[in-house]
């Protein structure tokens, strides 16, 4: 366990290391200062994220495991946090891919300013893409281990009645649809919980006819997919909010790729450490954490939310069942003594 410690922090000074030479080549110590910014709003927006994509890593093989770190971060890095700001600014703005392209790096300014106008879109959809995540967890029927109990029990028990959840989310798309009044808005949240809905029924659809000797196939692709969906939605408003700090793109590409690259270490740090079975309250404080991320994306729609608010949420938390989780292995430890 040590040595993958040891291995995780040596990963994390080697790839900031690095970036930092490339953003002083590029931009000199002002660029430096504003990559390591975006590195570490990534990584505060971006830990819990961490702990669920290690949760579903765990259940991968060895090769999709390496195919998340190489494939997956490959559309981490040039998908989410270069090419889908510029798509989105294309299609919202009515202006070709390439010329979009071309505004981000000769008019940084002007490709900021279209990118805050898609912002509404981007957190509709993004948020209600993590409040599905977070609603399926909690509405679950079958789940016995629970933490914040005044809410985890009796989500459990109202889960036995039915579909809950997507009352729930068709409940706050109404909801905000009224209170905003935004056509673009209220179909970006219908997409976020499709797009979740999707997902899921391919995932289960994969891993019901594998079971039953049907499919064959590999079904990592699956659990690949959704960890990618997963990220890109959690990486939505730090992408955006990134412009807060600077509008040059390569510092921005830079800097939070490289949030990316150490949090997908510390999630294969996390599966290899197996600290997740020790540590049972971890998944519930992820949960929560990309629980509050989506609806605080949502509260974005009506008001402005600083992003150390929004970062410092997941963190609490995260620290918060991590003690939880220690608290428990002491009981454990002293019934048994």
């Amino acid at each position: 366990m040590k040595k993958d410690l040891r291995k995780l922090l040596v990963e994390f000074f080697v790839i900031l290391g690095i970036s930092w030479i490339v953003e002083f080549l590029y931009m000199g110590f002002r660029g430096v200062a504003e990559g390591t910014m975006l590195s570490f709003l990534e990584i505060s927006l971006s830990f819990d994220n961490a702990v669920m994509n290690a949760l579903v890593l765990s259940t991968m093989t060895p090769k999709w495991r390496k195919r998340f770190l190489t494939w997956g971060m490959l559309i981490a890095v040039f998908g989410m946090r270069f090419l889908f700001p510029v798509l989105i600014v294309s299609l919202t703005s009515n202006i070709s891919f390439r010329d979009t392209l071309s505004l981000a790096f000769e008019h940084p300014d002007v490709y900021g300013k279209a990118l805050e106008h898609s912002r509404p879109l981007i957190l509709a959809f993004g948020g209600s893409f993590l409040l599905m995540v977070f609603i399926d967890w909690l509405f679950d029927a079958g789940k016995e281990l629970h933490w914040i109990k005044i809410f985890e029990e009796k989500a459990s028990k109202i889960a036995k009645l039915g579909e809950v959840k997507l009352i729930v989310a068709l409940f706050v798309i109404f909801l905000i649809g009224i209170l905003r009044n935004d056509e673009g808005i209220t179909l970006s949240m219908v997409l976020g919980v499709l797009l979740f809905e999707i997902v899921h029924f391919v995932k289960n659809a994969v891993e019901y006819f594998k079971d039953k000797d049907i499919f064959s196939g590999d079904s990592g692709w699956a659990s690949f997919l959704y960890l990618e969906l997963l990220d890109a939605s959690c990486s939505l408003d730090g992408t955006v909010g990134a412009f807060a700090i600077t509008q040059n793109l390569i510092i921005i590409t830079v800097g939070l790729s490289v949030g990316a690259f150490i949090l997908r270490s510390l999630t294969v740090y996390f599966v290899n450490s197996g600290k997740l079975k020790t540590l049972p309250y971890l998944e519930h404080g992820a949960h929560w954490g990309i629980g509050g991320l989506g609806l605080l994306m949502l509260f974005e729609l009506f008001f402005e939310i600083p992003e150390v608010v929004i970062s410092s949420l997941a963190l609490v938390f995260i620290v918060s069942s991590f003690y939880s989780s220690l608290k428990r292995g002491e009981k454990i430890v002293e019934k048994i003594g």
